[in-house]
This record gives C-alpha cells, sequence and structure tokens, in this order.
C-alpha cells in the first residue's frame, strides 16, 4: 500500500511544525506554511514598514530589528 501511496502525486505532507519565536518575548509566531501570526505596520501611505508581535505588541523592522518595545506593565485596551 505505501508503494503505492508514494507513486501518487498528491502525497500527505509530513507533520513537521516550524519555529518562529518572537525576539522579545519568545512566543511561537508559527501559523502554517503560508500564513504568520506577525502583525504589519503600516505607514500613513498604507505601505507596509514592519511587523508587530501580536503577544507583546513589540515592533520589528523587516529584518526582525526592535523599533519599539512594549513596556509589561502598561495595559492595553481593546483596538
Amino acid at each position: 500500500m505505501e508503494k503505492k501511496q508514494s507513486l501518487l502525486h498528491t502525497q500527505k505532507k509530513k507533520g513537521k511544525k516550524t519555529k518562529d519565536p518572537c525576539p522579545v518575548c519568545d512566543k511561537d509566531l508559527y501559523f502554517d506554511e503560508d500564513y504568520s501570526s506577525r502583525a504589519g505596520l503600516l505607514d500613513e501611505n498604507e505601505e507596509c514598514i514592519g511587523w508587530m508581535c501580536p503577544f507583546c505588541y513589540s515592533e520589528f523592522d523587516f529584518l526582525s530589528r526592535v523599533t519599539y518595545i512594549m513596556p509589561m506593565n502598561n495595559e492595553r485596551g481593546i483596538t
């Protein structure tokens, strides 16, 4: 049966999960092979300028360099 399945064009992917930790809080940002949990940051012209961690709200540029770290004692409301 395995030999027959290996000849098929569509095969089930192995359940290999990739790690994608936030550089600040170390939470896993991996969602799936096409999407991430990272939130894009837009400027006033609606051009993407970086990303934000949805867990610690720290902001990063495209090279994952920290541009802003949210203080841990700062309370945030729902936006």
